[in-house]
């Protein structure tokens, strides 16, 4: 019980920052969003605060409070937090890591998406047409918000699942690896709903988006299991600022 409450404890400050931060940039994508077509910001800021806050904390704190016994979480960060010796040496190599990886497969991203765009449905939005500041604005979101839910949150507690499952006091890779690949698919059904909002939802479009999100979903589990939440959020980020900010700008 004591060791519970000391546990509890020691998460509490990177669960706050979180949070915050996942609330902040998701509310800030969407007041912007809102503001573009002229509606009020008031009727998006209140629902949209209570469901981010009932979907990220219960997802943080699972994720950070299963993290010491899957060799996910954290540690990194509330390393940071704590000011710990050598913890801001880890941050910037795998922040530059994260960075290059995430530049890369946004490239390839890019690259991809003009040898297949006489494929995809004309519906289909252009990279970059969220405007650079729309674009900074969502890739921000996205980095932050999609990571602590699918990585921190969703992957972390599939791997504590079926590690009990299969009775391992030690975490194999192997199941980190299965659940990495599994935590990708999902992430890349999830952007589904947004396809069919361009009314763009053709077999070919629905595929390589699967497939898309996938790929770079596998990158952001890979950084999350070898360096942490932080080195997710980074990649995350770079791979969306080649997709939704650098076109804005040609």
């Amino acid at each position: 019980m004591k060791h519970d409450s000391i546990r509890n404890r020691s998460i509490l400050l990177p669960l706050i920052v979180l949070s915050v931060l996942t609330i902040a940039t998701q509310l800030m994508g969407l007041v912007y969003g809102v503001a573009q077509t002229g509606r009020s910001i008031w009727t998006v800021i209140i629902p949209s605060t209570i469901v981010l806050t009932l979907v990220t904390i219960p997802l943080a704190e699972l994720g950070l409070l299963l993290g010491p016994r899957t060799g996910l979480g954290a540690p990194l960060l509330i390393d940071l937090l704590r000011n710990a010796p050598g913890a801001q040496s880890k941050f910037l190599k795998s922040t530059i890591l994260a960075c290059l990886l995430g530049l890369a497969f946004g490239a390839a991203m890019v690259v991809l998406r003009i040898a297949l765009l006489s494929s995809l449905p004309p519906e289909m939005p252009a990279y970059g047409h969220h405007g650079a500041l729309g674009g900074l604005l969502v890739s921000l979101g996205a980095a932050v918000g999609e990571e602590v839910w699918f990585r921190l949150g969703l992957m972390t507690i599939l791997v504590w699942a079926v590690s009990r499952l299969l009775g391992q006091r030690v975490v194999h890779s192997g199941v980190v690896r299965t659940i990495i690949v599994l935590a990708a698919v999902a992430f890349g059904m999830a952007h589904l709903p947004q396809l069919a909002s361009f009314e763009a939802a053709t077999p070919f479009s629905i595929w390589s988006t699967i497939l898309g999100n996938t790929l770079v979903g596998i990158l952001y589990g890979w950084l999350y299991w070898r360096h942490g939440i932080l080195a997710a959020i980074v990649g995350h980020f770079s791979v969306d600022i080649v997709i939704h900010v650098l076109p804005a700008l040609v």
